[in-house]
């Protein structure tokens, strides 16, 4: 059993493969599990009660967040993000070179970027436009209007 062995030396990356990604997802639990409990702790309606087990998911939580040794020059993980946003358009207006911007029910605002020369046009009289924004390429994002082909490219202003 030689190391020189491709066989030998496969089965161990394999090994010490698996055993990096258990490490990182037992301190990945570890962590939402003590996020859980600060949450669980803000539905206790008794002030006395809800301090007692914050005091208790403290000490779990800043084991959670604190910095690792194990972690040094590793980048950060990116937070999760939402997949898409759905609203309705509450006012559509064009910009002095006619790019799109769209105010949204949930207050966002998003404008059209100037690469993209797609022509946005108005709803039916009496029809909401509904609109569907996701992420795309290289932190862009598209937004798509209901019933119609195509996406529009994006950016939020607000």
């Amino acid at each position: 059993m030689s190391l020189y062995n491709p066989r030998v030396r496969r089965s161990l990356v394999l090994i010490v493969s698996l055993w990096t990604v258990a490490i990182r997802l037992a301190h990945a639990d570890s962590a939402t599990e003590a996020l859980d409990q600060v949450v669980r702790c803000t539905a206790i309606a008794d002030g006395t009660e809800r301090l007692k087990c914050f005091d208790r998911a403290a000490p779990r939580a800043k084991e959670a967040v604190s910095p690792r040794v194990e972690d040094f020059g590793k980048p950060a993980p990116r937070p999760a993000e939402v997949a898409n946003v759905s609203a309705a358009v509450r006012d559509l207006s064009k910009t002095a070179r006619g790019r799109a911007i769209f105010v949204l029910d949930n207050g966002q605002t998003w404008r059209q970027i100037d690469g993209d020369d797609t022509q946005v046009y108005e709803a039916q009289p009496g029809t909401p436009m509904k609109v569907t924004i996701e992420h795309g390429l290289f932190d862009s994002y598209r937004l798509s209007i209901d019933g119609r082909n195509g996406s529009v490219r994006v950016r939020r202003v607000e």
